[in-house]
């Protein structure tokens, strides 16, 4: 009884460790303030305080409503959201969306 047991929560746990690797690769979405920003790096509090820190590449897109915009744009303090890939262990950041879009923008999305 007590080897099945084991068994079962070896399995468990190789199990648990192949999610872990398949989670991979999925996108995640983090709102907050802006902490820091380099040109290979953004860091952000989230709005539950926990911090976050993305790498950021040629492929990552800058928007403000629907204006591409710089990585020179993005300001210390400035309210983001990021989009996060993990991608071999790493988190990219994909997309930073900054708040405060032209009036036009708002009026566009409004319902």
């Amino acid at each position: 009884m007590r080897r099945a047991f084991l068994t079962a929560v070896a399995a468990a746990i190789a199990a648990a460790s192949g999610m872990a690797s398949a989670h991979e690769g999925h996108q995640h979405k983090y709102m907050g303030k802006v902490l820091s920003v380099q040109e290979k790096e953004i860091q952000i509090e989230t709005t539950d305080g926990k911090k976050v820190t993305g790498g950021l590449g040629p492929e990552t897109r800058y928007l403000r409503g629907k204006a591409a915009v710089a990585v020179t744009d993005v300001k210390v303090g400035e309210r983001v959201v990021i989009v996060v890939v993990e991608e071999k262990k790493v988190q990219k950041v994909k997309r930073v969306f900054l708040g405060g879009g032209t009036a036009g923008a708002a009026r566009e999305h409004k319902e």
